[in-house]
């Protein structure tokens, strides 16, 4: 599985559709979604949903097989939610939730509304899993926090953190994901993969051609 914010137009499509040929993930999972790479997952991956934007809201899940797809709707920018149930991915023992999702930024500009929004996201989303039984689920994407801020820890009171489990086990630092531009060094990891009874076997950061952020692709043991 991959989970990567493109950065919306400034993205490489040609590059991303290389990197994809290159990954062969059968889940992808995307933030800030532009229509030039979403064509390239249109060409790619026969089921899904995406829905490109040329600003910060475009999101969009790809799948190799058939899934059951819906939109979660929260305040700043709507979650996805796609459920891979084992008739149509035999890999499975029991059904599969993947929630995609990407929280409003904390600045640089119009801090306070951008706060609120996240508070406003979280609250939709923890409602959400209150309504919803428990069961095998991934929560990934941007979280636009860092281990050490708020939103953060309200995650892991809930899930745990794969990338963070991985390294410990593989004895290696987990690796940052932002950089300011998709020139610079990542600076922040705050893209993230978090997991409820489900085991991640080994997890790695990628280079998006021109994003800002890195990928996260892992696979499931």
């Amino acid at each position: 599985m991959l989970t990567a914010n493109l950065w919306s137009t400034r993205v490489d499509a040609e590059g991303f559709a290389e990197s994809l040929r290159y990954l062969n993930p059968d889940v992808v999972c995307i933030q800030e979604l532009a229509p030039s790479a979403a064509s390239v997952l249109e060409e790619m991956y026969s089921h899904g949903e995406l829905s490109p934007t040329n600003d910060f809201r475009g999101m969009g899940i790809a799948v190799r097989n058939p899934a059951k797809l819906s939109t979660l709707e929260m305040p700043h920018n709507d979650g996805q939610v796609a459920v891979l149930e084992p008739d149509d991915w035999p890999t499975l023992n029991e059904a599969l939730e993947i929630v995609n999702l990407h929280f409003a930024a904390p600045g640089p500009r119009h801090i306070p509304s951008q706060l609120a929004a996240r508070r406003r996201q979280l609250a939709v989303f923890e409602e959400y899993l209150g309504q919803t039984p428990p069961r095998p689920r991934l929560v990934v994407g941007d979280m636009n926090a860092t281990p050490a801020w708020p939103l953060y820890r309200r995650l892991t009171r809930q899930f745990d953190d794969a990338h963070r489990l991985v390294a410990r086990r593989h004895h290696r630092t987990p690796r940052r994901t932002w950089g300011p531009t998709h020139r610079w060094p990542r600076l922040l990891r705050i893209d993230h993969v978090f997991t409820h009874a489900v085991e991640v076997s080994d997890l790695w950061v990628v280079p998006i051609a021109g994003s800002d952020h890195s990928g996260v692709v892992f696979d499931l043991a």
